[in-house]
This record gives structure tokens, C-alpha cells and sequence, in this order.
């Protein structure tokens, strides 16, 4: 799968367990930090408030992270809907895939109701993407 966004995010003391090892829970924070950077990347993302929330994500573990290593997040968005968009990530760790994921988000109004993704927000994704209409 090839990524256009790819960014560092450090991992911290308490997200290893005793053993030094990466835990689960913590894969999902990496990606969601991952997640914000893109989309400041992106140039969208000019408020704190963000605009979607998280409907569905899957993991798959490939291998155990540990302390100490350099961990990078590649992020890119698969397809756009009308209300949602898919995500994918991948997090390495020295050229290693740790963890690969994928993730459907939902644009919502005030109320939480789906609501259909800006244009700002689709015209910058499909261009950084090289998505087709």
C-alpha cells in the first residue's frame, strides 16, 4: 500500500509494559495523533474541534513494539463517501511494520447526525491523495 503521509510519533515511558513492549491499547492514540498531523498537513484542520468521529477501527498486529525504538505513522485516506471516509495507517518502527489498521470516520453536525464532508475538506483530500472523481 503506498503512503503519501508518513510522520513521527514518539512513544513514551508509560506506553510500554514491564517488559518494554508496546502496549495494544496505545496503537490506537499513535494512529489518532497520526491522524490529526495529516490533516493539519492537509491544511483543514484549523480549529481544535474536530469536525468527525471515529465509527469503526481494525488492527492487525504484526509484530511487538519496544521503548527506545523510532516510531512512525504512515496515514493515508482510502475513499470518501458521502457522510464518511476510510483510513488506513501503518506503524513502523525502525523500516518494520508493527501494526497495520484501518479506520471509517464520520463527519457530524452539532447533534452528532452524519453530515456530508466539506468541500474544503474532500477538494484537499482527493488533491493530496490524487484521488479521481
Amino acid at each position: 500500500m503506498f503512503f503519501r503521509f508518513v510522520t513521527s510519533v514518539p512513544l513514551r515511558w508509560v506506553d510500554v509494559d514491564s517488559a518494554g513492549i508496546v502496549n495494544n491499547a496505545v496503537y490506537l492514540s499513535l494512529m489518532e495523533q497520526a491522524r490529526f498531523q495529516y490533516f493539519q498537513h492537509l491544511g483543514v484542520l484549523q480549529r481544535p474541534a474536530v469536525p468527525f468521529v471515529l465509527a469503526e477501527t481494525t488492527l492487525k498486529f504484526e509484530r511487538p513494539g519496544r521503548l527506545g525504538t523510532n516510531v512512525e505513522v504512515a496515514v493515508r485516506t482510502g475513499s470518501l463517501g458521502t457522510t464518511s471516509f476510510q483510513m488506513d495507517y501503518e506503524v513502523r518502527a525502525d523500516e518494520m511494520v508493527l501494526v497495520t489498521a484501518h479506520a471509517a470516520l464520520v463527519f457530524v453536525d452539532g447533534d452528532l447526525r452524519p453530515r456530508p464532508i466539506p468541500a474544503d475538506w474532500r477538494e484537499a483530500i482527493e488533491q493530496f491523495e490524487e484521488m479521481q472523481r
